[in-house]
Parts: structure tokens; C-alpha cells; sequence
């Protein structure tokens, strides 16, 4: 699996193009329409994977669709047409793009690659992350030193906190974190200097 990264300036968000040979799953299409459809020329994108509802991931979603497989997490649907959840504005709701849903711990074989999905509510209800071999695309949830926001519609700190420390800290020390804004980091470093740094 090769990865590539489209990261959008204006809000410094990272779309990821999972790629296999010549297809390819996409993450997080944020606002960069453009830069997006020119960076995936060449593959053939089958799936869009989301890791939350915010419009800095999905705002893209509707242009790149086509035929294209939408998934999410399993309570996505209910906050992916609500404009105080998503920021986008009522015309713009996403109703109808998703075409189907991970539960906690599913893996599917999309493109050839095993994606995992881990529930990681906190930044909000639907957060999740998508772990593909040794790399985890943590969405908002895990930042370099960081962690994402908890005090947006549906936001929660303590379970922003179990989701770091209970689910994505129990991975091994050298996955790789691809993370929805930011520069790339690890499990290991974020559980020595992270947000939620461990306790020696």
C-alpha cells in the first residue's frame, strides 16, 4: 500500500489516497475539489472513506462521487444532514451520499488493502479512525502533540480521552499516525509527548 497525501493549504487538512497497484481508496475529501480531482487522476478510486462529518472533510464528497462507495462510521447518516453538526448550510446536506457503514472493529477488504475501522468518539459522535496495515488516519481524533476539538455539536472530552488512551494507545508504538490536519506522527511518540501523554 502506497499513500499519498492532499493536503488542502487553506485549512491545512490532509486528504489520503490509499493506493493499490491501480486502484485506490480515498479519505477525508476536504475542500480542495480541484487539487483533489488532479492528484487522482490515474487511479481508479472506488471507495471514499469519512472519518467524521465536518465540512473541512466531507466538502468535496459530492463532487467526487460519482459511483463511488461512501463509507463511515455507523451512526454517520444521522449527523451528515445536519448543518449545526457538519457547518455546511442546509442546501448543501449530504443526504443520499452515503452508501454504507463500518461498526466498531469491522474490517473490510477495500482495493486490496484491510482497513479497520476503530470508533473514536470525541471530536465528535460519528469520529472514527481507519487503521490499513502499520498506518492509522486518525481524522480529528489524534494530532501531532494534539488532539482535536471537543467542544463542537456532539463533542465530548472524556470520550475524546478514552478514544486516545483506551483505543488508539493500545496499538503498537510504531504505527504510523496520518492525521487529519498537521504533520505526521506515531503512537509512541504522541503517548510520550502527546496531549494525553502517558505517565512514566
Amino acid at each position: 500500500m502506497e499513500v499519498k497525501i492532499i493536503k488542502s493549504l487553506e485549512m491545512d487538512q490532509n486528504c489520503y489516497l490509499l493506493i493499490n497497484g491501480k486502484d485506490a481508496v480515498l479519505i477525508d475529501p476536504g475542500e480542495d475539489t480541484f487539487k483533489i480531482l488532479k492528484e487522482t487522476e490515474g487511479y481508479n478510486v472506488k471507495y471514499i472513506l469519512l472519518t467524521h462529518c465536518h465540512f473541512d472533510h466531507v466538502y468535496s464528497l459530492s463532487e467526487l462521487k460519482g459511483q463511488k462507495i461512501v463509507l463511515g462510521a455507523f451512526n454517520l447518516i444521522k449527523n451528515i444532514v445536519n448543518p449545526k453538526i457538519t457547518f455546511l448550510s442546509p442546501s448543501e446536506n449530504l443526504k443520499g451520499k452515503i452508501d454504507g457503514f463500518f461498526s466498531d472493529g469491522e474490517v473490510k477488504n477495500l482495493c486490496g488493502i484491510d482497513i479497520k475501522c476503530i470508533y473514536t468518539p470525541g471530536h465528535t459522535d460519528c469520529s472514527v479512525c481507519f487503521l490499513a496495515e502499520n498506518s492509522l488516519f486518525s481524522g480529528d481524533t489524534l494530532f501531532f502533540e494534539s488532539v482535536g476539538r471537543w467542544d463542537f455539536e456532539t463533542g465530548n472530552f472524556q470520550e475524546l480521552e478514552n478514544s486516545v488512551r483506551n483505543k488508539l494507545y493500545s496499538l503498537p508504538d510504531d504505527t504510523k499516525v496520518y492525521p487529519g490536519h498537521g504533520r505526521q506522527t506515531s503512537i509512541g511518540y504522541e503517548k510520550k509527548n502527546g496531549f494525553f501523554k502517558e505517565e512514566i
